[in-house]
């Protein structure tokens, strides 16, 4: 039998059992079922002390029960060879602990579908005056106006990577152009244009729809600042999908309420971040109430058809692991 090990919550393998089955790898897979029990062929062993090569790392593990546990193997484990991330991004300190332990660490893009359904259905819903439509039937009234098309606008995807990609994607089958952001443009990106982040500042007053789809880090935090703001075109819409840390919350609200910005679509902000990391409310923020802010809990990626997209990117890596593959996809 083989020594790999590989770890992950019994929760997140047991539905997706007889897909593992049918990958039939030489691997043993450890289930944790608490943060104490771990079981591997049938027998409890202590989840502390598990021979983990491999770990799988998932809600359980970022935000869960288990996250105490896997934190442990994860700076623990001395055979631990490879992490592979549910998440798009690795900026997480439990992530970057990884990479200082000089682990292979894999991250996923199969939410990157969700992501960009959530983009197109938010910029829709905002040019079309959905809302305006619920409350006008609530009030049992019939009016009648000209919605704003996304037909012939131009949109700025900063960050071109695979939720950018499929954001672009979809755009440009409604009759947008498109304009990516990326450090270092391989000429092969679905966009109609290409600009480094340098040439930021001077093309954001083409934007109807500014999109943030890039890594948070120390070289992004609040990179959406008063001055880049400013230099959007009056009556742009901007978007965050990646991390809250990379905008300045107030200049946002203070360019939607002097009506140089339209509207904000904010997946992500401090209200989501407070009770992620500090179990904290924001019952006062003006998020929650401003007329132009369309707010959502972080939850765009959370389409239906993740979880298999999730399982098969990585048996399939799983496969290439086993195989001895010196670089993986999406490997960090």
């Amino acid at each position: 039998m083989s020594e790999i090990c590989v770890v992950m919550a019994k929760e997140e393998y047991e539905p997706w059992r007889h897909v593992f089955d049918a990958a039939a790898l030489p691997v043993r897979y450890a289930l944790l079922e608490d943060a104490d029990t771990a079981m591997i062929d049938g027998v409890p062993h202590d989840a502390r002390t598990l021979p983990a090569n491999v770990v799988w790392m998932t809600v359980q593990g970022f935000r869960g029960p288990l996250r105490r546990t896997i934190k442990h193997l994860l700076e623990n484990a001395p055979d631990l060879k490879w992490v592979h991330s549910i998440g798009a991004g690795y900026d997480m300190p439990i992530l970057q602990d990884v990479l200082a332990r000089g682990v292979r660490l894999t991250t996923s893009h199969s939410n990157a579908i969700s992501i960009s359904e959530f983009a197109m259905r938010s910029i829709l819903g905002r040019f079309q005056q959905v809302e305006e439509r619920r409350v006008a039937r609530e009030n049992k009234e019939y009016p009648r106006h000209d919605f704003r098309e996304i037909y012939g606008t131009t949109w700025l995807i900063y960050g071109a990577g695979a939720i950018g990609s499929n954001i672009s994607k979809r755009a440009q089958a409604f009759g947008v152009h498109t304009i990516g952001v990326r450090r270092n443009p391989t000429g092969t990106e679905p966009f109609d244009e290409m600009i480094k982040p340098e040439q930021v500042a001077d093309h954001l007053g083409r934007a109807d729809i500014v999109i943030m789809s890039l890594p948070g880090n120390a070289e992004t935090a609040n990179l959406v600042d008063a001055e880049f703001l400013a230099r959007m075109k009056p009556g742009a819409t901007f978007v965050n999908v990646a991390r809250a840390g990379l905008m300045d919350e107030a200049a946002v609200l203070a360019a939607l309420d002097s009506g140089h910005l339209d509207a904000a679509i904010l997946d992500v902000h401090t209200i989501e971040e407070a009770w992620l990391y500090r179990k904290e409310r924001m019952d006062d923020s003006p998020l929650w109430t401003h007329p132009k802010v369309d707010l959502t809990p972080h939850a765009a990626a959370h389409g239906s058809g993740r979880y298999v997209r999730t399982v098969d990117l990585f048996i399939d890596n799983l496969r290439r692991f086993v195989a001895g593959d010196p670089r993986l996809p999406d490997e960090v």
